[in-house]
Order: structure tokens, then C-alpha cells, then sequence
């Protein structure tokens, strides 16, 4: 990201929302489209060669990622098209708090819309495979591939031509989309304009992949009963027995991690080194 400009333009956006290391908005829609091609493509292949559906899922997204790796090489951009670059020590600070507590706030979220019929499908998928496989490919691969295509590209790109704002949302409405599951659509929108807010203040995706992987990897713990004294499947840990309390804590966390990102130091501009 390059520092702002006097232009009536930049002022409109958060900070260096986009700067010059940003794809242009359309080339960045485009890419996240191939990119979301790609990951239905290989997952599909994979599906067919006879691998599970949780390798099948990794696979799918180490597909979805090359797309911008491979974009930004051609294109000579730096590690910073794609996200890639440091942030303030405080971002990883709240991208801690938020992917501690988010998960829970959209698992009432869920209960509230009556959509525990729909979970069936994944707690199957959450079920499949060994713990450590399972949080490669739920947890880890996609924090680190889908923030690197809906935070560092596509949400990026955006705020080259649009209001941060919209920028935010038009992204977390497409990555809530690409889940294609009704019963995350309202949770990963929500989450969207949350990790697209740090995203843009830190001027880096790495702070939102950490935020990710943490929502996703607790989620999937708890899911699996893996903390049977904190939750399980009867409803009788200590999170089902104080469902208000949690829901209060978590959500004083997430706004404690939303307020630290907001009143962070805005990220340095990148330097001219490290091509893709």
C-alpha cells in the first residue's frame, strides 16, 4: 500500500485502503472469479479421483490461490498485490480476539435464523477425517487462500475504485456467496466485513488469516467434541450450561479486537522489493 493522496478520491477511502500495489478493481474481480473457478474445477477432479472430500476441499484451494500467485508473477507485481505484507504488531493483537470469539457469536447467529437443520452436511465433513487433517484443510488452508484472494485481492482491488464501506461489504458479500451454503451465508458475511475492516486498516491480509484460521480452528474443535468440558453434543459443558455469559464474553472480545484494529498505527507503505 502507498501512503494516501490529496485526491477527493483517496480521502474517501479507509486510509491506503488500495494504493498502487493493488490490482485495478475489474482485473481483481477477475481473478477472484477464475480463482473461485479453479477451486470447484480441481475439487471436482479430485472428488472423481477418488479422494475425500476434506483433500479434496485443501486441493481446491491450493488450486483457488495459485490464480493471484500466478497473476501477480506475470503481472511483476509485489507481495503486496496479493496481501502479503507486514502489519503493526497490534493487528495480530486483535485478529487474536476477533477468531477467539466470532465463531461462537455466529454459531447463536445461526440458531436465532433456525438453520441448525442445515449443519448436518458439515459436521459430516467436520467428522470425516483425523483432527490434523481436518484443521489443515477447514482451518488453515483456507485462511490462508481465501484471504488471500477475498482480502488481499478482490477486497483490495475494490477500494481502488469504490468507498472503503462498499468495498467492504460488495467483498464480504461475494466471500459469504462462494461458501454456496445458506447456512453460512450470514456468518461469513458478517465475518467478511469484519476481517475486511483489519484487512484494509493493516493494508495486509496476514493479520486476517490469523483471525481466520483461529475462528475456524475452534469451530472445528469444538464441532468434533474434541473439549467435551467446554461443549459437546448433550449440551452439557460449560459453554451450552452459560450460553448468555459466553455469548456476552465473546462478544465484548470481538468489539474489544474491532476497536484495537481501528485505532492501530496505520501499516508503513511497502517497499519496492519482494516480486511474487
Amino acid at each position: 500500500m502507498t501512503s494516501p493522496t490529496s485526491t477527493p478520491r483517496d480521502t474517501a477511502s479507509l486510509y491506503h485502503a488500495a494504493g498502487t500495489q493493488a490490482f485495478p478493481a475489474l482485473l481483481a474481480v477477475g481473478i477472484s472469479a477464475a480463482a473461485w473457478a479453479t477451486l470447484i474445477v480441481v475439487g471436482v477432479a479430485a472428488v472423481f479421483g477418488g479422494l475425500g472430500l476434506t483433500v479434496a476441499i485443501a486441493m481446491g484451494q491450493l488450486g483457488m490461490v495459485a490464480v493471484p500467485v500466478i497473476a501477480a508473477r506475470m503481472g511483476r507485481r509485489h507481495a503486496q498485490a496479493i496481501g502479503l505484507a507486514r502489519a503493526p504488531w497490534q493487528y495480530a493483537v486483535a485478529a487474536v480476539l476477533i477468531g477467539a470469539s466470532t465463531w461462537y457469536i455466529n454459531v447463536r447467529l445461526v440458531e436465532l435464523l433456525q438453520l441448525r437443520s442445515e449443519t448436518a452436511a458439515l459436521e459430516q465433513l467436520v467428522d470425516e477425517s483425523s483432527l490434523g487433517i481436518t484443521l489443515l484443510a477447514i482451518a488453515l488452508a483456507p485462511a490462508v487462500c481465501e484471504e488471500i484472494v477475498f482480502r488481499g485481492v478482490l477486497l483490495r482491488g475494490l477500494a481502488t475504485r469504490f468507498h472503503a464501506t462498499f468495498a467492504i461489504a460488495l467483498s464480504a458479500l461475494v466471500f459469504a456467496a462462494y461458501h454456496m451454503n445458506l447456512v453460512q451465508l450470514f456468518p461469513t458475511f458478517t465475518l467478511g466485513c469484519i476481517l475486511g475492516m483489519v484487512a484494509l486498516r493493516a493494508a495486509s491480509a496476514l493479520p486476517t488469516m490469523l483471525a481466520h484460521f483461529i475462528n475456524n480452528a475452534i469451530a472445528v474443535v469444538i464441532a468434533r467434541g474434541e473439549l467435551p468440558m467446554l461443549s459437546n453434543r448433550d449440551a452439557t459443558g460449560w459453554l451450552d450450561r452459560h450460553p448468555t455469559l459466553t455469548l456476552t464474553g465473546a462478544t465484548a472480545l470481538t468489539v474489544s479486537g474491532i476497536a484495537i484494529a481501528m485505532v492501530a498505527p496505520r501499516a508503513p507503505a511497502p517497499r519496492a522489493e519482494g516480486v511474487v
